[in-house]
C-alpha cells in the first residue's frame, strides 16, 4: 500500500494516537497484565442479537493480542510511555492465556495460537521485550492438523500455514515450513470436489456447500497454499489453489456482481434466495484480496479480472455506507477495511481509490475525532478496542495511511513481515 498523499501525515497519526490514548485509558491492570472490556453481539430469545460487555481473550482477531500489537506499533511511531505500558501488558496478558484457546481454533491466524505468535513475536522486536519473544516462540507451533477442526484463515490449517509462514520470518524458524507443509497436505486430503473446482465444509458454518471468501471460505485456501508455493515447490499447492479459485468462479452472481453468503446459521432458517456480504470476511473485499496476492505471486488466470469486479463492489458499497451515515469503520466489516482493501487493488481499481480515502478519513475525522466521540465499531452499536472489530484496528487504518510499510493484516502477506 502507498502511501496517500492528500492528508499530512502529522494528522492521520495525530488522530491515531487519540485513539490509542482511548484505548490506554480503558486498561485494567493486575500485575504487569492488562486486559480489557468490549460489546460482544449474542443470539438472544427468537435469533435476535443482543448486546453483551465481557472481558476479551487473548486472539488476533477480536483480544489482547490484536490490541497489543497496535499499541506497540503506535508506542514505536510516538515513543509514548503510556502506550508503551499498556501494549506491554496487553500482549502479557495474550502470552499467558494463549494455550487456553481451544483446539478446534488454535491453528488459526486470527482466533488462534499462531496469530497470538505473530502479534507477540512483532510487538516483542518493537518493543524490546525479549520475554514476548520467548512467549511467541512457545506459542509459534500450531500442531498438527487437528480432524475435527476447522480448514480456514480464521481459525483451520490456512490460518494456521500463513501464521508459519509469518513466524519463520519474525523467529527465523525454518522447522515451520514443514508445519505448514503439514496443513497443507490436510486441506488437499478434505477438499471436496464441486463441478471442476474444490470447495471445504466448515464445521462451525454448516452448509451443503463450501463457504465462498477469504475468512472462512475457498479465497481463504488459496491465499494460504499460493504462499506456500511461493517458499516450498510443489505443484499441487498452486492447483489446488487454481480449483479453489474455480469453485468461487463457478458461483459468482452476475446481477450481484458478488460471491454469494452460503452460511446456514444455527437457529435460522434457509433461504431459498442467495444473500450477500460486502465484507472482508465474508464477500467481494476479501475475495479481491486474495486476486491481488495471487497476481503478486505470479498467478494469472482470471484473477485480475475477478479482482476488478471485486473491487467496483467493494467501492460501490464504500460509497452507499456513506451517504446513509450508517456505516461502523471495523476492519472486518466496516468502511475502514473496504477502503483498505480497495488501497491494497490501487493499481487495478484506479484513481478513485485515493477519492474514497479521502472521503473515508474525512467523513470520520470530523465525526468521530472529538472529545466525547466514538467511533462506530462493528459490533452493532457497542464500543470494543478490539482490533478487527473495534477502535484499535481504526486506529490502525489511520497510522497505516501514515505509514505504509506496516504490514497489512487484512492481507498478511509473509514477506512484509
Amino acid at each position: 500500500m502507498t502511501a496517500v498523499l492528500d492528508f499530512g501525515t502529522r494528522t492521520l497519526i495525530g488522530s491515531a494516537a487519540r485513539i490509542a490514548d482511548g484505548i490506554v485509558a480503558s486498561a485494567v491492570f493486575s500485575g504487569e497484565r492488562c486486559g480489557f472490556v468490549g460489546a460482544w453481539p449474542e443470539e438472544g430469545q427468537g435469533g435476535a442479537i443482543v448486546m453483551t460487555y465481557r472481558g476479551l481473550g487473548p486472539d488476533l482477531y477480536g483480544g489482547t493480542a490484536g490490541i497489543g500489537l497496535f499499541l506497540a506499533e503506535m508506542a514505536a511511531e510516538t515513543g509514548d510511555a503510556g502506550q508503551r505500558a499498556v501494549a506491554l501488558g496487553a500482549l502479557r496478558h495474550a502470552a499467558s492465556r494463549v494455550h487456553a484457546i481451544p483446539s478446534s481454533t488454535g491453528g488459526g491466524l486470527y482466533a488462534g495460537r499462531v496469530g497470538v505468535a505473530v502479534a507477540l513475536a512483532r510487538g516483542g522486536a518493537l518493543l524490546g521485550a525479549d520475554d514476548l519473544i520467548r512467549a511467541a516462540g512457545g506459542a509459534a507451533d500450531p500442531g498438527p492438523p487437528d480432524g475435527a477442526g476447522e480448514f480456514d484463515l480464521i481459525s483451520g490449517s490456512a490460518g494456521a500455514i500463513v501464521g508459519c509462514l509469518i513466524l519463520r520470518r519474525l523467529l527465523d524458524r525454518d522447522d515451520l515450513v514443514d508445519v505448514a507443509a503439514a496443513h497443507a497436505e490436510a486441506l488437499i486430503a478434505n477438499a471436496r470436489v464441486s463441478g471442476d473446482g474444490l470447495a471445504w465444509l466448515s464445521a462451525q458454518f454448516p452448509s451443503s456447500r463450501g463457504l465462498a471468501g477469504l475468512s472462512h471460505g475457498a479465497a481463504g485456501v488459496a491465499l494460504a497454499l499460493l504462499e506456500l508455493s511461493a517458499v516450498r515447490e510443489d505443484p499441487r499447492y498452486r492447483a489446488t489453489a487454481a480449483r479453489a479459485f474455480e469453485y468461487e468462479r463457478s458461483i459468482y452472481d452476475d446481477a450481484a456482481r458478488n460471491w454469494p453468503d452460503l452460511r446456514q446459521l444455527p437457529g435460522h432458517s434457509v433461504s431459498a434466495e442467495p444473500s450477500f456480504a460486502t465484507f472482508w470476511c465474508h464477500g467481494a473485499p476479501g475475495i479481491a484480496l486474495s486476486r491481488i496476492r495471487a497476481l503478486e505471486l505470479g498467478y494469472e488466470g482470471e484473477t485480475r479480472a475477478e479482482a476488478a469486479a471485486a473491487l467496483a463492489t467493494t467501492a460501490a458499497w464504500v460509497h452507499a455506507g456513506l451517504l446513509s451515515g450508517g456505516a461502523n469503520y471495523s476492519l472486518c466489516h466496516g468502511l475502514a477495511g473496504n477502503v483498505e482493501v480497495i488501497l491494497e487493488g490501487r493499481d487495478i481499481a484506479g484513481p478513485e481509490a485515493d477519492e474514497l480515502v479521502r472521503m473515508v478519513v474525512e467523513t470520520g475525522t470530523e465525526s468521530f475525532d472529538a472529545p466525547g466521540r466514538e467511533w462506530p465499531c462493528g459490533v452493532h452499536g457497542g464500543t470494543t478496542p478490539a482490533l478487527f472489530v473495534g477502535t484499535a484496528g481504526i486506529g490502525r487504518f489511520l497510522l497505516r495511511l501514515a505509514r505504509p510499510d506496516l504490514p497489512s493484516l487484512i492481507l498478511p502477506r509473509p514477506d512484509a513481515f
